[in-house]
């Protein structure tokens, strides 16, 4: 419920028509209600407030994971969503109940690719790969290029070095990428 209070503060609109284009951004459809906010009336996607509360509760369990989407055989690389921190305005729960910020996953992938770069298979051993093209997608970096996304996150390619990890990804055994990472929790 806590990242719940945070969307809800960005889900109150003085006008309507506000709150119709953050309704559809949702896939809401355009509905909106009236709702209290602090003793003052506002507008809000969703028929009712029963109805927003239980869209974003579902929309923030959902779980993104980092699918490898593409690969090149020839040149052994993997692409994917390394991280998808915002789903069409949402926070995303990610599979240890945390959640990032866009500004924080850009941060982290600027300080990864000037010193890490380093790929491992599943965390531990030797290097088995690296990080070759990295893109933090966020909203203001995506409207400053002129790029359309309903995520933000981290988008990488990966290049294999190891033979059994790359015979790993073809047979799907390996699908998926895992940003590991320490950070400092605090609640929202």
């Amino acid at each position: 419920m806590d990242i719940l209070k945070g969307q809800y503060a960005t889900d109150v609109f003085t006008t309507e028509a506000e709150a119709r284009v953050r309704s559809m951004a949702l896939g809401l459809d355009g509905v909106t209600h009236v709702s209290d906010y602090d003793g003052q009336a506002v507008y809000m996607p969703a028929a009712s407030h029963e109805a927003y509360l239980a869209f974003m509760e579902t929309e923030a369990k959902k779980n993104i994971e980092g699918k490898i989407l593409k690969t090149d055989d020839e040149q052994r690389l993997v692409w994917g969503w390394a991280s998808v921190v915002t789903e069409k305005g949402v926070p995303v729960i990610d599979r240890q109940g945390d959640v990032i910020s866009p500004d924080t996953i850009e941060e982290a992938t600027t300080v990864f690719m000037e010193h890490v770069r380093v790929g491992k298979a599943m965390h531990t051993g030797e290097q088995v790969g690296l990080i070759i093209h990295s893109f933090p997608v966020t909203e203001e970096l995506c409207g400053s290029l002129g790029i359309q996304s309903d995520r933000e996150g981290w988008i990488v390619a990966y290049k294999v070095y190891d033979d059994d990890v790359w015979s790993r990804v073809k047979t799907g055994e390996l699908a998926a990428f895992s940003i590991g990472g320490k950070a400092i929790k605090e609640e929202i």
